[in-house]
C-alpha cells in the first residue's frame, strides 16, 4: 500500500519546479511577492510545497558553508520558512489573525534560537512581542466581546509586562474601539523594521489546503496574505484549486465585480492578491509510466534499496527532462537489485496510463486498490487472476466516463462467467465500429471501442473471479471518496443547503459553469449516494427539477447513475416531470419503462 499525503520523496519530476520557485523568492528584486500553487485535487502542490522547502533549506545549508571558507563572498543565508496548514484551523474563529499570530510565533521563535547572530534581538523581540499581543486582543475583539472589557481579555499578566508601559497605553488606544487602522499600520513598519534587523533575506510563509476550507476562512486566509503584500522581504506560497478560491471571492463579494473582456471579474481580484500564478501541468503519458513504475519498485521491491533507486532517477531527471525512466533503465542502473516483482506488473502501466487522466493521487489510489484485490484473490484462493485483465476491468470504475460499461459486463456475464460473442465485438471495435445489435447502442462510443480494443482481450476469458473481487464496484454503498474531487464536494455541499428549487436555480449554473463532463458525473454520483440514503428527500427532487436544459442528466446512464441501488418503489410523484421528459429520448424510455416505479409514480406521468 502507498499511503495517501504529501512526500518530499520527488517521484514526478517536480523538482525542477521547486527549484524555479525557490529562486524566486530568493531573490531580493521580487520580494514581496504572492505565489499562487494551482492545481487540480491530487495534483501534487502540497509536495511541490514540501520540495520547495527542502531546496530552500540545502540552498541555505550550503551557502553558509561557503560563507565559512576564507576568502568567499559573504552572501546573506537568513531565511525562515513558516508552514501554515489552513485546512487545520478551519474551526479558529478569525483564521486571519491566527495565520498572523503564527506568523509572529515562528519568528520570535527564530530570533531566539539564533540570538547569537542576532545584534538587535532584544529589540526586535521587544516589537514582535507588541504585534503579538495587539493580534491576541484583536482576536477577542473579533469575538463580540464589548470594549469596556477589553483588559479583561488580555491573554496574561506575565506577557502583558513584556511591553512598556507606553507600549500598554498606544496598543489599548488603538485597539479598543476594534478599529485596528492605525494597528495595521504599525505592524506594517514594525514588522518590515524587525525583518531588517533580523538581517532576513526573506521570509516565506506556505499556506496548504486552502480550498478545503469554507468561503470564509479563504477570504480571511487572502486578506492575511494582503496584509503582508507591501511588506519588504516576505513571500507567501499558496496552493489552491483556482476555481474553489474565485468561488469564495464570489461568495464574499456579493455585489457584482467589473468584469473585464479577457477573464472573470473574480480571477481578476485574485490577481491583485496573488501576483504569480504558477499552474502545475497535467501528467504526460511517459511522466505517468515513470510515476507508476517508481511506485512499484517503492513497495515490490526491497524497501532499504529503494533511496539508491531514487536517487539514480533524480540523477536521470536532472539531465532528461522529457524521457520516461522505465524498468528497463531501473535495471541498468542497479543491476544489484532483482526487479522480478516489478517486472510481473509492468504491463499494467500502459492500461492505467490511457485510461486514467494522469492526476498522481488517482493513481496512487488505484494502485491502493489494486494492491487489494491482489491481496484478497490470494486470500480467497483466485491464483489465475491476470494483472492486466483486473486493471483493465478496474479502470472502468476510476474514469467516469466509462463506468456505463460496468453493470453491462457484469451481466452479461454473471452466469458462466465468459461473454458470449466478445471475440467478435472486440475485432469490431478495432476496426471502428460495434455492429452487434445487442452491443451497439451502449458501447458503439469513442471511449468504449477504444477500450474493446486495448489489449487484454477479454474473449474466452472466465471473468467470475475478478467481479467477485470486485464486486464492489456493484453495490450501492461503493465508495466514492476517491472519485469526487475537493471541488464538486465543494459545490455540492453549497447547494444542497438551498431550501427551494428557485434559490437551487438562481446559483446552480453558476457554480458549476466551468464543470466538465467529468465533474458533472462525479456531482450524480454525491445525487445517487443521496437517493440511496433517503429516496423520499427533496435535495435531489430539487436537482432534478432545475436541470431544466439537461446540463447534469445528459444520458441514458446518467440516469442509471442516479438510479442505481436506489429502492425505486419509494420514488414519489414528485419525480413525473423528470422521467417524463426523459422519456422523449427513446434510450431512456426504455429503461423507465423497466423500473418498477410505483402506481402513484406512473399515474402522474400521465
Amino acid at each position: 500500500m502507498w499511503a495517501d499525503n504529501e512526500t518530499k520523496d520527488d517521484l514526478l519530476g517536480y523538482q525542477v519546479h521547486a527549484d524555479l520557485l525557490r529562486d524566486v523568492v530568493l531573490d531580493p528584486k521580487m520580494l514581496p511577492i504572492s505565489i499562487g500553487v494551482f492545481g487540480d485535487w491530487g495534483s501534487g502542490k502540497s509536495s511541490l510545497m514540501l520540495l520547495m522547502q527542502e531546496s530552500i533549506e540545502k540552498w541555505r545549508t550550503e551557502t553558509e558553508e561557503a560563507n565559512k571558507v576564507e576568502g568567499a563572498a559573504k552572501k546573506n543565508a537568513r531565511v525562515l520558512q513558516i508552514m501554515f496548514n489552513s485546512w487545520q484551523f478551519e474551526d479558529y474563529e478569525d483564521t486571519k489573525l491566527t495565520l498572523i499570530e503564527t506568523i509572529l510565533s515562528d519568528v520570535i521563535k527564530d530570533i531566539e534560537d539564533h540570538r547569537d547572530v542576532f545584534e538587535k534581538a532584544d529589540a526586535c523581540l521587544s516589537k514582535i512581542k507588541y504585534l503579538k499581543l495587539g493580534v491576541v486582543v484583536l482576536k477577542n475583539i473579533a469575538r463580540k466581546i464589548v470594549p469596556t472589557e477589553i483588559l479583561d481579555l488580555l491573554p496574561n499578566k506575565e506577557e502583558w509586562e513584556e511591553i512598556s508601559k507606553d507600549d500598554q497605553e498606544l496598543l489599548l488606544e488603538e485597539v479598543k474601539e476594534a478599529n485596528s487602522s492605525n494597528f495595521i499600520k504599525r505592524f506594517r513598519e514594525d514588522f518590515t523594521q524587525i525583518i531588517a534587523d533580523g538581517d532576513y533575506l526573506s521570509i516565506i510563509v506556505y499556506i496548504d489546503d486552502l480550498d478545503r476550507c469554507s468561503p470564509e476562512r479563504i477570504i480571511q486566509c487572502l486578506e492575511a496574505v494582503k496584509l503582508f503584500v507591501n511588506v519588504d522581504k516576505t513571500a507567501f506560497v499558496i496552493g489552491a484549486d483556482q476555481r474553489i478560491i474565485e468561488h469564495a471571492i464570489h461568495e464574499r463579494y456579493k455585489t457584482p465585480l467589473q468584469q473585464t473582456t479577457i477573464s472573470s471579474p473574480y480571477s481578476d481580484y485574485l490577481e491583485k492578491l496573488i501576483q504569480l500564478p504558477y499552474k502545475l501541468p497535467k501528467l504526460s503519458y511517459s511522466e505517468q509510466e515513470t510515476y507508476v513504475t517508481l511506485l512499484l519498485c517503492s513497495m515490490m521491491e526491497n524497501e532499504n534499496l529503494f533511496p539508491t533507486i531514487h536517487k539514480k532517477y533524480l540523477e536521470f531527471r536532472e539531465k532528461d527532462k522529457h524521457s520516461k525512466y522505465g524498468l528497463d533503465k531501473i535495471q541498468k542502473d542497479n543491476p544489484e537489485v532483482s526487479f522480478c516483482t516489478t517486472s510481473g506488473y509492468l504491463s499494467i502501466i500502459p492500461i492505467m496510463a490511457s485510461f486514467l487522466n494522469g492526476n498522481p493521487r488517482q493513481l496512487k489510489r488505484f494502485l491502493n486498490t489494486f494492491d487489494m484485490r491482489r491481496r484478497m484473490a490470494s486470500v480467497a484462493g483466485f491464483r489465475e487472476i491476470d494483472p492486466e485483465i483486473l486493471v483493465k476491468l478496474m479502470v472502468l470504475e476510476y474514469n467516469s466516463q466509462l463506468r456505463q460499461y460496468i453493470d453491462d459486463l457484469y451481466v452479461r456475464q454473471k452466469d458462466t462467467g465468459f461473454i458470449k460473442g466478445m471475440k467478435k465485438v472486440e475485432e469490431q471495435a478495432v476496426s471502428g465500429e460495434v455492429r452487434e445489435s445487442r452491443w451497439k447502442d451502449l458501447w458503439n462510443t469513442p471511449d468504449g471501442r477504444r477500450w474493446l480494443s486495448t489489449p487484454p482481450s477479454l474473449a474466452q476469458k472466465n471473468l467470475r473471479n475478478y467481479f467477485w473481487i470486485s464486486r464492489e464496484a456493484l453495490q450501492t454503498a461503493t465508495p466514492i471518496e476517491s472519485k469526487v474531487s475537493a471541488l464538486v464536494q465543494g459545490v455540492y455541499d453549497r447547494l444542497k443547503i438551498n431550501q427551494t428549487v428557485k434559490a437551487l436555480g438562481e446559483r446552480i449554473w453558476r457554480e458549476t459553469s466551468t464543470f466538465t463532463k467529468e465533474e458533472f458525473s462525479m456531482m450524480i454520483l454525491l445525487l445517487n449516494q443521496e437517493l440511496i440514503a433517503n429516496p423520499e428527500g427533496e435535495v435531489v427532487v430539487k436537482f432534478v427539477d432545475v436541470d431544466k436544459d439537461n446540463k447534469i442528466f445528459q444520458t441514458v446512464q446518467d440516469l442509471k447513475d442516479l438510479l442505481e441501488g436506489v429502492d425505486i418503489d419509494k420514488l414519489g410523484p414528485e419525480y413525473a416531470d423528470f422521467l417524463k421528459k426523459k422519456c422523449k429520448d427513446d434510450a431512456c424510455k426504455a429503461y423507465i419503462n423497466s423500473l418498477g416505479l410505483s402506481q402513484q409514480l406512473r399515474n402522474a406521468m400521465k
